[in-house]
């Protein structure tokens, strides 16, 4: 029996693509090989499906489904850094990291993503956490020179 890979615990939105189109998903966690997604509707095991975090896209196939919670199995060996990079670039760009319909009109899968934006509630976390330690570090600047 094989030892069982190591994961990462991600909370990452992403965009799906099954035979019943396309939905929207959370990645929780992820493996060299798989991850491991939250979908409102997930598609059955066996499965193939498309998972979309900004340009990058990832092809695999349904392993199991608990719920709410699904397993996939990836055809191709999943690139950490780039996924973790595709996540940075759309929340930089404040957006879930699907292309808006008619961004690329020749490419249909762009063409058929959702156009709606996903909140980012943690963002106004870290706002307000940046402020904070901002003004925590001239408080104690200027208590220094007192």
């Amino acid at each position: 029996m094989q030892p069982r890979e190591s994961r990462r615990e991600v909370v990452i939105p992403a965009q799906m693509r099954s035979k019943r189109g396309w939905s929207d998903v959370t990645i929780r966690n992820i493996s060299p090989h798989g991850m491991m997604l939250l979908a409102p509707f997930p598609p059955r095991p066996g499965t193939y499906v498309e998972v979309r975090k900004a340009s990058l896209a990832l092809v695999g196939r349904v392993v199991w489904v608990k719920g709410k919670t699904l397993g996939i199995q990836l055809l191709e060996r999943l690139n950490f850094n780039a996924l973790l990079r595709a996540a940075n670039e759309s929340w930089a760009a404040g957006q879930n990291g699907a292309p808006r319909a008619g961004d690329r009109q020749d490419d249909p899968v762009a063409a058929a993503l959702p156009a709606h934006e996903t909140r980012y509630p943690l963002r106004g976390w870290l706002l307000a956490g940046t402020a904070i330690l901002f003004a925590g570090t001239c408080a104690a600047i200027l208590l220094a020179h007192i």
